[in-house]
């Protein structure tokens, strides 16, 4: 059994197991062999595995256009069986996604009442590529986006991060935050990727240029290239903005043996990844930090990936990651010459 501490929750509802039907492969679905690797774990009990209310459909309206929402509603209520070859429907869908956002408005909630300083936040679905006026690709509602509004509007926060680390775009969240200072959203991405946007001269609207930052990554690049774009980048900016908060979009669809995606990262390099993102939070706001489930293939590679990455924020151990050495197809110099390119561009707001 693991050394469970009473400053981190796993934010969770029944309802969200529903969906576990439309993603379902040999090994299972999503959340049901998450869940499966984390009692297996010792990482699944009632201290920890808490229940998430729904999110109010007022949460959802101060990032959603409202007759996009309505509309969403209607369609998904009406029987179709997909909105498209990534996003799978039941009659439910609309509500289940809504359980997920619910659950990093209450982890939210939580750490701010001091209940909690560290929570991850289970989803059916990803949802970085729900925007304004836009859904799809699997993702209906946008719960990153309501977590990091809910802090700005309930919490009055000036400052709050979303640092996204899945490997595709989180093309809704920019789209969401695109006119905003308060929010800053970085997203680490391999491009041009399913959506085919998230290019780094896509900084932000009028009056918020630079608080929009896309990191794009080519095929190949893995554990080393995270570690130095975040140290050299991620961090000089952080340690400039400070956030009063930071949420992270986690999606294991980075990991190299996961096939939705031609990026490299070992299970290890996952973690460590993550490490270096909660050192931020440790540093510039008391730890306060939420993790929330995005993209990945269901299965057992994304179940451990999850269970590790939970242990971590638990016990802040790495104890069964994979640390393979995988194949290196780029070489060092290339992110080097690569790091310059992207510096210069963010020069233009940031001290690099």
């Amino acid at each position: 059994m693991a050394d469970i501490q009473n400053d981190t929750v796993i934010m969770y509802n029944e309802k969200l197991l529903e969906h576990d039907q439309l993603t379902a492969g040999i090994e299972g679905g999503r959340l049901g062999c998450i869940i499966e690797e984390l009692q297996k774990n010792g990482l699944w009990n009632e201290e920890i595995a808490i229940q998430a209310d729904i999110a109010p459909m007022k949460r959802l309206r101060d990032i959603h256009n409202s007759e996009f929402l309505d509309e969403l509603h209607k369609r998904v209520y009406s029987g179709l069986d997909k909105l498209d070859p990534k996003t799978p429907l039941i009659k439910e869908s609309f509500e289940i996604a809504r359980f997920g956002a619910g659950g990093v408005l209450d982890a939210v909630d939580k750490i701010m009442i001091g209940e909690a300083k560290k929570a991850f936040c289970m989803t059916a679905m990803p949802g970085h590529h729900s925007g304004i006026t836009s859904t799809g690709f699997g993702s209906l509602v946008n719960p990153l986006a309501a977590g990091a509004h809910y802090l700005t509007k309930k919490f009055g926060m000036k400052r709050v991060a979303i640092i996204d680390l899945d490997a595709e775009h989180g093309s809704g969240t920019q789209e969401i935050f695109y006119q905003r200072k308060d929010v800053l959203t970085v997203s680490i991405h391999e491009y041009p990727g399913t959506t085919g946007t998230g290019h780094y001269e896509e900084m932000g609207g009028k009056g918020a240029l630079g608080y929009n930052l896309n990191i794009p990554f080519v095929s190949g690049y893995g554990d080393r290239e995270y570690r130095v774009c975040l140290s050299e980048i991620v961090e000089k900016i952080m340690s400039q903005f400070r956030p009063e908060f930071i949420l992270v979009g986690l999606g294991t669809n980075v990991l190299a043996d996961d096939p939705a995606s031609h990026l490299l990262m070992s299970e290890a390099g996952l973690v460590n990844t993550f490490k270096i993102v909660m050192n931020m939070a440790e540093r510039y706001c008391d730890g306060k930090i939420v993790s929330v489930l995005e993209g990945g293939t269901p299965g057992k590679l994304m179940a451990k990936g999850i269970s590790e990455h939970i242990g971590f924020l638990v016990n802040k151990t790495i104890s069964f990651a994979d640390n393979q050495k995988k194949d290196e197809l780029i070489s060092y110099a290339d992110w080097y010459g690569y790091a310059k390119l992207l510096k210069a561009q963010f020069k233009k707001i940031w001290k690099l």
